[in-house]
């Protein structure tokens, strides 16, 4: 047993360095969806309202859409103490990426061994699936420890029947529905699997369940009152990216739910977008014929608990299948979207490790065997921390809006010369973003204080109309720089505009990011 928690705590401390370091390089910089979560918490702690004015609200409104709380009100903590820096705002899914080896462990060793668990947990320390979003500061990641806490609860009430334990579940997943959307749905297609599996034991304990029913109606009673108040609104971002608003829906859904499943997608290339991809796929991707193992071997057994890593793994692509982005085609098969199927590729895998190495008859061949699949392990997991530590900041720099602090903070500088900062829709600064970038202290925002500013934004999230400042006058930012009266400033995407800018912002690779350029008129 001090074995056990010795290797346990290598492996949270490890987990928690590779998630933990260099949060200010990698990625390369913040962008404005991390920003707004800990903006608006920090802003509650501070004044008892997020940045729209709204007092301890349930879900915040970010940028035409509703972000459900539980990330928002955790990460602020960080914020309102130490400031928004890149640690304070990526560190609390550092955390939450390593709780999620932690649950790994608690879970596995519920239905397996302990080796089988330790397995899991280290596997999952390394998963580029989950470090990767254990360094951005979004909610998503806090879906997996949730998830993992309501899987291994139930499993304990399974065992002893204790009304605590099923308790802990019911909370475990009605927390899930204030984590992250996607929720709405995983949570219930798993939960449902779990009952349906284990009803033999569910039937035998008719109160308990009763109860934990009813707490769990309890946990969605806040998000159903919220909800009937505001379903047009919530129901917005939902109704711009389902399948089922195309004719061709229903194909369309199909087909995302395969590229899901796909070896391409889970072990080999992952998404193209460089805002989720790192170099392979979500797992390590010699991991994959100890997958299709585990596979072949929970097929086979078929007890209660492989029903459910089946169940789990078959269901967990159907809510990102579900939506596409009109904009980007290649935001499909989706990562971050079908996070709830985090870190089932590693528990699978684990599972198949343990079966081959048990079907090793000599003790010796076997123990050389682990050290070979160790070494294999170790040397892909130092491949993909090459990528991201080398190459990854470069490749990824446009998507995470590297160089947009620095030309901020410039114009910002220069803002008593000028009757105005003209920032152009291509640049996509973000009013939260601006008032980060020029220590605006969180709060409420008001436009008042960035009157010099002409931002784009209300153009298509209409609730910041009062940043517009006339930017439709003109329309584009050259247009601005051609026609505008008065001295002004204007902030573009490189070569947006033809002529020669007073500052160049650059990305790591060299090329131009943003240019900021001068009219007098």
């Amino acid at each position: 047993m001090n074995h056990t928690r010795t290797i346990l705590l290598l492996l949270l401390t490890g987990g928690f360095l590779i998630r933990a370091a260099g949060l200010a390089t990698h990625p390369p910089a913040l962008n404005s969806d991390e920003l707004l979560k800990v903006f608006d918490g920090a802003s509650v702690y501070r004044t008892g309202m997020d940045h729209h004015g709204q007092s301890w609200p349930l879900f915040f409104k970010q940028s035409g859409e509703y972000s459900p709380p539980l990330y928002i009100y955790y990460a602020g903590l960080f914020s309102t103490f130490f400031g928004i820096n890149e640690y304070t705002t990526r560190l609390p899914s550092s955390l939450l990426g390593t709780l999620s080896i932690l649950m790994t462990f608690f879970f596995v060793q519920a239905f397996a061994d302990r080796k089988t668990a330790l397995i899991a947990a280290a596997l999952a320390a390394v998963s580029p699936w989950n470090v990767h979003y254990s360094r951005i500061g979004w909610e998503a990641i806090l879906l997996a420890p949730l998830q993992l806490g309501g899987l291994w609860a139930f499993l304990r009430w399974t065992k002893n029947e204790r009304l605590r334990h099923l308790l802990a579940s019911a909370s475990f997943w009605g927390l899930t529905i204030y984590a992250y959307p996607v929720a709405r749905l995983s949570s219930t297609m798993l939960m449902t699997a779990l009952w349906i599996v284990y009803w033999k034991t569910v039937k035998r304990r008719p109160k308990q369940a009763a109860i934990a029913v009813g707490l769990f109606v309890l946990w969605l009673l806040p998000y159903l009152a919220v909800l009937s108040r505001n379903y047009q609104a919530m129901q917005a971002r939902w109704n711009f990216v389902s399948v089922f608003n195309r004719g061709d829906g229903f194909v369309l859904f199909l087909k995302q739910y395969f590229m899901h499943l796909s070896p391409d997608f889970l072990f080999l290339r992952g998404n193209p977008n460089s805002l989720h991809q790192l170099a392979g796929g979500l797992a390590l991707f010699v991991l994959l014929p100890f997958f299709f193992a585990g596979l072949v071997f929970l097929l086979r057994r078929r007890n209660k608990m492989d029903w459910i890593l089946l169940a789990w793994f078959f269901t967990f692509p159907i809510p990102s299948s579900m939506t596409y982005d009109r904009f980007d085609p290649f935001s499909m098969p989706n990562p971050l979207r079908s996070i709830n199927g985090m870190p089932l590729l590693e528990i699978i895998s684990a599972i198949g490790v343990v079966w081959i190495l048990n079907r090793v008859k000599s003790q010796p061949w076997r123990r050389c065997a682990g050290k070979a699949i160790a070494a294999l392990v170790i040397a892909n997991a130092l491949y993909i921390a090459y990528d991201a530590v080398f190459q990854y900041p470069a490749r990824s720099a446009p998507v995470w809006q590297y160089g947009l602090r620095e030309a901020v903070q410039f114009v910002d500088s220069q803002k008593e010369q000028y009757d105005r900062i003209v920032v152009s829709h291509k640049v996509r600064l973000h009013p939260v973003a601006l008032a980060c970038f020029t220590n605006y202290e969180p709060g409420p925002l008001e436009a008042e204080k960035f009157k010099k500013y002409v931002l784009p934004f209300p153009h298509y999230v209409r609730m910041y109309a009062d940043f517009d400042n006339g930017y439709g006058r003109y329309g584009t930012a050259a247009r601005w720089y051609t026609l505008a009266r008065g001295r002004n400033l204007l902030v573009a995407a490189a070569g947006e505009i033809e002529a020669e800018p007073i500052k160049r912002i650059y990305y790591p690779d060299g090329s131009a990011a943003y240019e900021i350029f001068e009219s007098d008129r």
